[in-house]
Order: structure tokens, then C-alpha cells, then sequence
């Protein structure tokens, strides 16, 4: 171990994080410290040094299952451990709530990587790898769910909405569809990818051609239908009212038919002025968009907030 205590600092804040991820041959892009007290931190191992399993060994030996990262350092760290994330979610030994932060901030790498410029096959299918870690966590875990949506806060652009529409659609698919990987793998890629017709339309206020440019790239790429479906129809309502073919009830695709009403909800909770809860973001929603959800879905949804 090298380094000073570094002492309470009022411009650096600390963030823990899992052994789980840290070591491997490429040296460290950021700093590790030990935390001592509760406004000390020491330096565990500075930038550009190395971490291996030993060293990270060592330290569970004496009961230590976290680290330190100054909280400027987090991209690089999700950076380091983003092919570790399906161990780490693993890891008995870190608090579920911390792996959910973890599971969030990998994601939303990803996300702003995916959803940086028009989609490709490699892009889609680093972002694969972190539903299928997602999905994992959210079948092992009890609570998987509920951590994962403690961290989830109110969407602020394109980015952020499409990772939220992906989490909640995985907690619904979970709880209403099927309790399978591939399900929900499904619902979690259907959600991340609904809104790609909008990638480099966002200026736009109103677009509804971006259902089916977003579509037709998907189509382009391959991915599968029930994707493609939640792309073109989630807009489309239960009524009929919505577009842009105006399908009722079982006409509309099911993947779509559970995207639409998460990506509903996550609009009218995240642009109500002043802010509102979770369930007054419900209730608006059941009278703004009565009828226009299939009941199924919608009661489900409820429930999983409950839950």
C-alpha cells in the first residue's frame, strides 16, 4: 500500500465500489484508496499502477470487499470493469444496492455509445451484454428489481429515457409476461432501442415518422421482430388513437404494446412540473391516457411499483 491519508476534502467526493472488476493486466487509469474513517480516504493504488488478484485477495482476506474512486474517475471505471459487470452482479459479497449503481452506470455507457450516432451490429451487441447481465440480476435477486429502480431518476434526454424504458420494460416482462432470460432480454433491448428513429432527430418536437425509420435501421441490423415491433408501433394505443397505423387491442404487438405504456409513463413522470411522484405519475397517467393501455399490462405495472 503507498501513499498519504488523504484528508476531508470539500472539492473531492469518494464513491465505493466492488474488488470485483479491478484487477487485470493494463494498469489503472485512476486512483484507489482505502477508506479509514469516515472523512479519510488513504491511497490504496495511484493511477497507472497495477492491480491483481493477489493484491484484491489480500484485502477480502482481511474482510475489505470495497474500494474508493474519486466520483470525476467514474466513466473510467465503468470503463474497467464493463466485461466484469455479470461477476460483479454475481458477487454475494457486495450490497445488492451497489451493484445496482454499478449495473447503471455500465448501462449507461452503453447507452450513450449506442444512441451517440445511428446504431451498428457491434454497438448493439455491447449493449446485448449488459441486458443479458441485467436480466440475470433482476431473475437471481428478490429485490433485484426495486434496486435497480432506486437508481433510475427522472429522464433528461434521449440517453436517459431509453435506459429507464429498458429497466421498467424488464421489471414488466418479469412480472406480467415470462420469467425467462430471453424474455426479458427482449423487453430490455425492445426498450433501449424504441426511440432509435430519433437518433439525430432530436431537435425535432414533433416527429412521428420516427417509428419507422427507427424500424427500418433496426431491420437493417438484423435484430429481432419483437425489437423491430416496439421501434414501429409503440405508439400505437389500445383504442385505436394512436399511430401511426391506429391498431387496437391484439393488433398491436405485445412487446409493443409493454414498451408503449412504459415509455408513456416515463414521459409524464419525468416532464410534470413541479416534480411528482412515482404513483402521482401513475394516477396522471391512468386519466390522461384512459383506454389507451391494455389492462393486463397496465394493472401489472402497478403492481410492480407496489411491489
Amino acid at each position: 500500500m503507498g501513499g498519504a491519508a488523504v484528508a476531508e476534502e470539500v472539492r473531492t467526493s469518494y464513491a465505493p465500489v466492488p474488488l470485483l472488476g479491478l484487477a487485470g493486466r493494463e494498469p489503472l487509469r485512476f486512483p484507489v484508496f482505502l477508506r479509514t474513517s469516515a472523512t479519510t480516504w488513504v491511497l490504496y493504488k495511484d493511477v497507472a499502477t497495477a492491480v491483481n488478484e493477489e493484491h484484491l485477495g489480500r484485502l477480502q482476506a482481511e474482510g475489505c470487499h470495497e474500494l474508493y474512486i474519486r466520483e470525476s474517475d467514474r466513466a473510467a471505471y465503468y470503463q474497467r470493469i464493463e466485461g466484469e459487470l455479470d461477476g460483479i452482479l454475481k458477487d454475494k459479497n457486495t450490497p445488492l444496492e451497489r451493484r445496482a449503481d454499478v449495473l447503471h452506470g455500465v448501462a449507461l455507457a452503453a447507452a450513450e455509445d449506442l444512441l451517440g450516432k445511428r446504431p451498428d451490429a457491434e454497438r448493439i451487441a455491447r449493449t446485448k451484454k449488459v441486458m443479458i447481465a441485467t436480466s440475470g440480476l433482476l431473475l437471481r435477486e428478490q429485490q433485484g428489481f426495486q434496486a435497480v429502480r432506486r437508481v433510475l431518476g427522472a429522464s433528461k434526454g434521449l440517453v436517459t429515457h431509453s435506459l429507464t424504458v429498458s429497466f421498467l420494460a424488464m421489471g414488466l416482462a418479469r412480472h406480467v409476461l415470462s420469467a425467462e432470460a430471453n424474455v426479458l432480454l427482449l423487453a430490455g433491448m425492445s426498450g433501449m432501442l424504441h426511440d432509435v428513429g430519433k437518433v439525430g432527430y432530436e431537435q425535432l418536437d414533433h416527429d412521428p415518422e420516427h417509428t419507422q425509420r427507427g424500424a427500418q435501421i433496426l431491420a437493417s441490423l438484423g435484430v429481432p421482430g419483437p425489437v423491430i415491433d416496439a421501434a414501429a408501433a409503440h405508439h400505437e394505443r389500445h383504442d385505436g388513437s394512436g399511430f401511426p397505423h391506429g391498431l387496437r387491442g391484439a393488433q398491436i404487438p405485445e412487446m409493443a404494446r409493454l414498451v408503449g405504456l412504459v415509455d408513456a409513463f416515463d414521459k409524464v413522470y419525468s416532464t410534470q412540473q413541479p416534480r411528482v411522484g412515482v404513483f402521482d405519475a401513475l394516477r396522471i397517467l391512468a386519466q390522461a391516457y384512459r383506454g389507451c393501455f391494455d389492462e393486463r399490462l397496465a394493472l401489472g405495472f402497478i403492481k410492480l411499483f407496489k411491489a
